[in-house]
């Protein structure tokens, strides 16, 4: 629909896994370094699009766009597959802390400024629960809303959430 030319301007080498829940910001950003590579002659004076499934702390999308930027592309843009991810997951998914998570703290222009983006922008939450196959109600989305399908502790949720 975009008639943007699609090309692979990063090879991926896919026996790093994901990088966002490595136990420490040292090996997440070793990890990044080698997940991705730049293809020069490819991005090299391009405006770029990258579409990511979500941003977390950041630290990973801003080194993949510095690699990009650095393979010589003119302009970098983020189109993002979910919401801004704002509060801590507790059934499973290892996300860190409330105050780690970039968007609970910080406004969709900070994060592009962060990450170092011509521009950014996030689909809906009510885009990519249309977009599935499942009923709405299958989905859990406290990670976007803050909505807990379930209580969380005996302490209270604002207790736990300002730990986590």
């Amino acid at each position: 629909q975009s008639k943007i030319q699609f090309e692979m301007g990063m090879i991926r080498n896919h026996y790093i896994g994901r990088t966002f829940i490595q136990p420490s910001q040292f090996i997440r950003d070793f990890r990044v370094k080698i997940k991705l590579n730049p293809v020069k002659d490819i991005l090299k004076g391009k405006r770029v699009v990258v579409v990511e499934d979500s941003i977390v702390r950041g630290t990973t999308s801003r080194a993949r766009v510095k690699n990009i930027r650095d393979a010589g592309a003119r302009q970098v843009h983020m189109r993002v597959s979910c919401p801004p991810l704002k509060f801590p997951c507790f059934y499973g998914i290892d996300f860190p802390t409330k105050k780690e998570l970039i968007a609970s703290k910080y406004s969709l222009e900070k994060i592009r400024d962060f990450i170092r983006l011509d521009s950014l922008e996030y689909l809906s939450l009510e885009g990519m629960l249309k977009s599935m196959q499942q009923k709405r109600e299958e989905f859990c989305t406290a990670c976007f809303s803050g909505e807990y399908p379930t209580h969380l502790a005996k302490r209270p949720k604002k207790t736990i959430l300002e730990e986590r």
